[in-house]
């Protein structure tokens, strides 16, 4: 998530109307892998607090994953999505090989991740990180497709993984690039290819028209940032037709909201430093307001049944920018915050009724 999609959302939310659609049914043709009963994702984004990003595999000791799933699961969080980079940076770290491929390393690294994720009950949407300029080069898309073939052929029919995201937010127009799109073709070719157990998705921000381009995957997933000041008007009703809108365009595939949330900078007790108010935004807001906004969406996505949803996100990141720091349900003191009780109850509902 990035401050501009506030912007940018903006036009989103006020060209999506329609009412909200009741399944989450699949059109005939369409067969998803793995089915995605209504709200059986009951997720969160995750990156180490201490170590986000790239350190998340490259500085982060198996113990901090371990802790940090359990207190997940202490939310009744039973997914999180999280990243896998292939960068410069894993590559000095020796995680990544000049030919793109992961080292054994690397792979050893996410079976860790995944093992102590199996034993909280949790299940791992991977998206794949790729640097579009890296995508942009000669080699950039096979590079990308070495990754993918090792990752992914290892994990083909691993229960522990419940999605391969091929990209996050691709249609940004900072990253909607001919490489971009070159990866994107190849790589839903080369994961269906692979006769793989789980479904494809895209962390799509709201620009369908850009996905389709492309290609859909088996499950569509688009970022709900539409600005606060509308959705406060507005409430779930606005998600509700953004939801509809998709759904209606989806060919029947399962629909996930993979990423939704508030930055609290301006929370007047545990916001940014007041040297920092003059960097803020207009979309941060406070801890009441976080936990509004994740009230709204989550009512939204019980209305229409999506498959689920993943918070943005567990933690709050040590990062200079004010406006990006402080999205997470966990303080930097390692308490909660409201939204955090909000999303738990919400999920002991939705628990309640699938099972």
């Amino acid at each position: 998530m990035t401050v501009k999609h506030a912007i940018i959302a903006l036009w989103c939310c006020a060209a999506l109307v329609g009412a909200a659609a009741e399944t989450n049914a699949v059109a005939p043709g369409v067969t998803p892998r793995p089915a995605l009963p209504a709200l059986s994702v009951r997720g969160v984004n995750y990156y180490p607090r201490e170590t986000p990003w790239g350190g998340l595999w490259t500085k982060t000791p198996s113990r901090v994953w371990e802790n940090d799933l359990a207190l997940a699961a202490s939310l009744r969080i039973n997914t999180v999505r999280t990243f896998l980079s292939f960068s410069a940076e894993g590559e000095a770290a020796g995680l990544v090989q000049r030919d793109g491929a992961p080292t054994a390393l690397y792979l050893d690294r996410l079976n860790t991740f995944l093992d102590l994720a199996q034993r909280k009950g949790i299940r791992v949407i991977l998206c794949f990180d790729f640097d579009p300029h890296a995508l942009a080069s000669p080699d950039g898309v096979l590079h990308a497709r070495r990754a993918l073939s090792a990752v992914v052929g290892a994990h083909r029919d691993d229960s522990r993984v419940l999605m391969w995201d091929l990209m996050n937010e691709p249609d940004d127009d900072a990253k909607w690039t001919d490489g971009t799109r070159a990866y994107l073709r190849d790589a839903l070719t080369s994961v269906r290819g692979l006769d793989v157990a789980q479904g494809t998705t895209i962390g799509m921000t709201w620009r369908l028209d850009r996905i389709q381009e492309v290609g859909l995957p088996d499950v569509l997933q688009y970022h709900e940032y539409c600005p606060k000041q509308i959705l406060f008007e507005q409430g779930a009703v606005r998600v509700c037709q953004t939801i509809d809108h998709l759904r209606r365009a989806s060919e029947g595939r399962p629909l996930l909201i993979g990423e939704f949330g508030m930055c609290t900078a301006r929370d007047p007790v545990h916001g940014a430093d007041p040297s920092l108010s003059a960097k803020l935004g207009v979309p941060p807001g406070s801890e009441a307001d976080q936990a509004r906004l994740y009230e709204i969406v989550l009512a939204a996505a019980e209305r229409t049944r999506v498959a689920g949803v993943l918070a943005w996100c567990l933690y709050d990141y040590p990062i200079p920018n004010p406006d990006e720091a402080q999205f997470g349900l966990v303080r930097a003191d390692g308490t909660l915050k409201p939204a955090a009780q909000v999303l738990k109850q919400a999920f002991i509902r939705w628990e309640a009724g699938h099972d």
